[in-house]
């Protein structure tokens, strides 16, 4: 028998600053009594390949979920979690215990990519199958693992982001715990203060400086043990929450970076205590460029937890030809929606053909070439160029019309 609630919001090229209320699931015994909770939000990326392109599927967790496939466990089997949804879609995880403590062990999403409706112009129509280690940490029996931090898992075509997480197993006389066990982010998480545009007639407010420039980050993309990809860059988030709330978060330069290689398309996955970053690099007419960017970003909004979504698959950033870099060290703002906006600082990136672990000859954007310095002399110079064509326009109209008036 299934729990579930609150809402459902499949983000694509939009964005939206949402209360995030969690999907619930309980499993019960034969007694009837719980003996799995869960609450939990999801996001999934999923690669495939469509008519003559890769393409990418995203969608949540939905609110109408299916327990068929869980246990309670026994004697000679294992609790088992099964969500399933849609068309042949399911997530899973399995517990264990030990020492007072239990944990989820390993992690399984299956896709169909038969489901036109996820996977529209799937050229390869089947069930697919991608298993990780833990989503969770150990914690101590009859307690709930709780993580409200943003967590993404990378493995093979799928991209994972998880918050909002709650999970007990192993729930004893069917009476879920009152007790939380939080996860390491939790712990070391410091919330920055919402920034408040305010206005006074009386006494003006003092406002708090903007925070530091970002430091650039050194990250990596493996392919077995060799470097695939190369970003080097200064990251900071501008979220609009309201016309009068926003914040500005510069990303940890000890971010964990992850991803995935291929010949057209790349992934640069970044997770930071608060915030998962996905940077979708393709390839076209023998140049990349960075053509989506999905942000999930954890908020604290007037008390509340707040998860930002957003995504937009319609860029086109950071072009260079493939089997050279890219290097910009301006300040750059990269506009993925409304809602959010990049600031990039010191870029130097290769998301294809990265040779012995090293950048390639770098191609400079043009804010930092010499020639960057014509840009705003060419717009003058074209709007100088209108206003005399208008002048001269002006004066031979005015001409024809005294020529005519002359021959009445």
């Amino acid at each position: 028998m299934t729990r579930f609630g609150a809402s459902h919001l499949v983000v694509l090229l939009v964005a939206a600053i949402s209360v995030a209320q969690a999907v619930k699931i309980e499993v019960h015994g034969k007694d009837n009594k719980t003996c799995i909770y869960a609450v939990l939000s999801v996001n999934f990326t999923v690669l495939y390949e469509g008519n003559g392109t890769m393409e990418n599927a995203t969608f949540q967790l939905p609110d109408s979920l299916s327990s068929n496939g869980s246990t309670c466990g026994g004697n000679n089997s294992a609790p088992l979690l099964n969500m399933g949804f849609g068309t042949g879609h399911s997530l899973s995880l399995n517990f264990s215990h030990t020492d007072g403590k239990f944990s989820g062990d390993v992690l399984t999403f299956t896709y169909n990519t038969s489901d036109a409706k996820l996977f529209p112009g799937a050229k390869n129509k089947s069930v697919k199958h991608v298993a990780v280690n833990s989503l969770m940490e150990s914690v101590p029996l009859n307690t709930i693992y709780t993580c409200r931090s943003v967590k993404a898992i990378a493995s093979e075509a799928v991209v994972m982001v998880f918050w909002h997480v709650g999970i007990q197993a192993f729930v004893e006389n069917g009476t879920i715990s009152k007790n939380e066990s939080f996860c390491k982010a939790d712990v070391s998480t410091t919330v920055s203060p919402v920034t408040t545009q305010t206005t006074s007639t009386v006494t003006p407010i003092p406002t708090k400086p903007p925070p530091d420039l970002p430091a650039v980050g050194n990250y990596t993309v493996k392919n077995g043990s060799d470097p695939c990809l190369l970003a080097n860059m200064g990251l900071q988030l501008n979220i609009t929450i309201t016309e009068n709330q926003a914040r500005v978060i510069n990303i940890n330069s000890n971010s964990t970076a992850s991803g995935r290689c291929g010949d057209k398309h790349s992934v640069l996955l970044l997770q930071d205590t608060d915030a998962t970053i996905q940077f979708h690099f393709f390839v076209e007419q023998s140049k990349f460029f960075l053509k989506e960017v999905q942000a999930n970003v954890s908020l604290l909004v007037n008390g509340s937890t707040t998860t930002l979504n957003s995504s937009n698959g319609n860029l086109k950033y950071w072009q260079a030809f493939v089997g050279s870099s890219y290097i910009c060290r301006s300040e750059q703002r990269l506009v993925v929606t409304d809602k959010l906006a990049i600031n990039t600082f010191n870029v130097w990136l290769q998301p294809f053909e990265v040779k012995n672990g090293t950048f390639s000859r770098a191609e400079e954007c043009l804010a930092d070439s010499d020639l960057g310095f014509l840009v705003p002399i060419a717009v003058g110079a074209a709007l100088g160029l209108l206003i005399i064509l208008v002048i001269i326009s002006y004066v031979i109209g005015r001409r024809k019309s005294q020529n005519g008036y002359q021959s009445v």
